[in-house]
Parts: structure tokens; sequence; C-alpha cells
């Protein structure tokens, strides 16, 4: 099947246009070279705006992580066992998570398939325990980030240290298969091979 531009012209394969389940046949109207081109210079139209939104979504995630860390921390003052203390600081946790998205991007250690992982903070109306004051629940979203060790006899250590999603985290108690050849691949690659993140 054949469609024809509507930047240049040209008829073209369908193939050589993105999808898009917003148009009636599923495709862009203009061709992935045009739609490429227009992108790229918009881009370089718009350089301090992009860069304004990237310094804005990574000052977002680093809240999150800060929150995790948080998080790890609170629970080796809580729990006070040998398996819950926490044997790095924030500044090696960061470097452990760039560590993580060069390898993966923003998706999950856990896989196949690697899932994306947001750092999304939601609220929700109503009375919570994180935000009794304001009247607002935090809602911990499925898709968001969770720092969780390895191998849960262990305490987190960096080479323990390992982040997926939050419904991978809930599920562990209910592992499949699949998931055991995962967790000991990754075991395999840490403890035995001694691969850092």
């Amino acid at each position: 099947m054949n469609k024809k531009c509507s930047k240049c012209g040209e008829v073209k394969s369908i193939d050589d246009f993105h999808k898009s389940n917003i148009y009636k046949d599923g495709h862009k109207y203009e061709c992935a070279i045009c739609s490429c081109e227009y992108a790229k210079k918009h881009r370089d139209n718009n350089k301090e705006k992009y860069r304004e939104y990237e310094r804005k979504n990574r000052s977002k995630e680093r809240g999150f992580l800060k929150k995790q860390f948080s998080n790890i921390r609170r629970r080796a003052r809580i729990k006070k066992d040998e398996k819950h203390q926490c044997y790095f600081t924030y500044k090696e946790f960061d470097n452990a998570f760039q560590k993580h998205k060069e390898r993966h991007g923003m998706k999950s250690a856990w896989g196949p398939p690697h899932l994306e992982i947001t750092t999304i903070h939601q609220l929700n109306e109503g009375l919570g325990q994180g935000c009794k004051n304001r009247g607002l629940t935090q809602i911990h979203s499925k898709s968001n980030l969770s720092a969780d060790r390895l191998d849960s006899s262990k305490p987190y250590t960096i080479q323990n240290l390992i982040f997926i999603r939050n419904d991978e985290n809930n599920r562990k108690k209910d592992t499949t298969y699949a998931d055991c050849l995962t967790q000991m691949k990754l075991h395999e690659e840490r403890f035995i091979n001694m691969e850092a993140i």
C-alpha cells in the first residue's frame, strides 16, 4: 500500500510513515524523513526550552531518588538488624542509578521484558498517612522506581542493589519461574562474576 506525504508530496510505501492510531489509516500524514527533519528543526530552534525541560525532569528524578534513599535508611533505623542495614551514601546510590540508566535506560533491571520505570509523584484527595495536614494521599504508581535488594537475606550494598518497578517488587512473594531465572542470572552477575551495576 502506498501513501502520499503531505509535506514533501512524494508517494511512498506505507512502511515509510510512522504509525499513529489517531489517524484513519493508522499512520501519520508526513513520511518518517519529513517528520524527523521537522523534529530536528524544532529542537534546534527551541534549545533553551528543551534544556529547561531536561533540567526540570532531572530535578524531579533526583527528588524521587532522595525519597527512595531515605526510605532505605529509615528501614535500617527501624529494623536494626544486619540484613536491613544500608552500606552506601546517597552519592553512591545516585551513581548506581546513573549506571543503571546507561545499561537499561529508564527500564527495570528485571526482565525480559524490561518494563519502563517512572518517577512520578501522584497525590490523591482524601486523608492519608503521608500528607494528612494537606488532605492528600500519596499513590504508589505500579510503574514507579523501587530500589530493592537482589538477595533479601543480605544487607543493602551497592552490589546487592537493583532498580525495578513497584509492581515487580510487590510480586516477588508470588515469583514465577521466569522471575527465578532472571534473579539467578542477576545473582550470578553480581556475586559470582562480581560485576557491578
